[in-house]
């Protein structure tokens, strides 16, 4: 599984989360499903097939979570701040884009390395350069507003 880098306070939220989920939300389905299973006849029983709908979609979040958890590794809360964040117009419908690159590659959205195809595309580039992306399987001309 791919290293997922998280700050501390990151990484403390979704502890958190987890913990939530597992000592309050599970408990409760669970409870649901107990109360449900009172009412007679399971399979005519609506409020028993939700429940343990509900049941497995948190199990599945629990599981997601303690996978990120597990293949998370912490770096320092100040390495965020050394990122250069690109700002890009789309030539075609003018949509605005911002790229935010950095020495790692953190979880968020439009957070790359410098080592991405897309950083080393715009390494060297100046405000009002164009550049060529490839998206989607679909090449994407771009003009550079600002590099901060």
């Amino acid at each position: 599984m791919e290293k997922i880098f998280l700050s501390l306070s990151e990484l403390k939220r979704i502890n958190n989360d987890l913990e939530k989920i597992k000592n309050k939300d599970l408990k409760e389905v669970i409870e649901e499903i107990k109360q449900s299973k009172l009412m007679g006849d399971l399979s005519e029983n609506s409020e028993y097939h939700s429940a343990k709908k509900k049941k497995y979609f948190i199990e599945e979040k629990i599981k997601n979570m303690e996978n990120i958890l597990s293949s998370s590794e912490i770096i320092e809360e100040n390495a965020f701040k050394k990122i250069l964040k690109i700002k890009l117009k789309n030539i075609k419908n003018n949509e605005i884009v911002e790229f935010f690159i950095g020495k790692i590659q953190i979880n968020k959205k439009n957070y790359i390395s410098e080592d991405s195809p897309i950083a080393i595309i715009l390494k060297n580039k100046i405000i009002g350069d164009l550049v060529k992306i490839k998206k989607y399987n679909k090449e994407i001309t771009y003009k550079v507003l600002s590099i901060e």
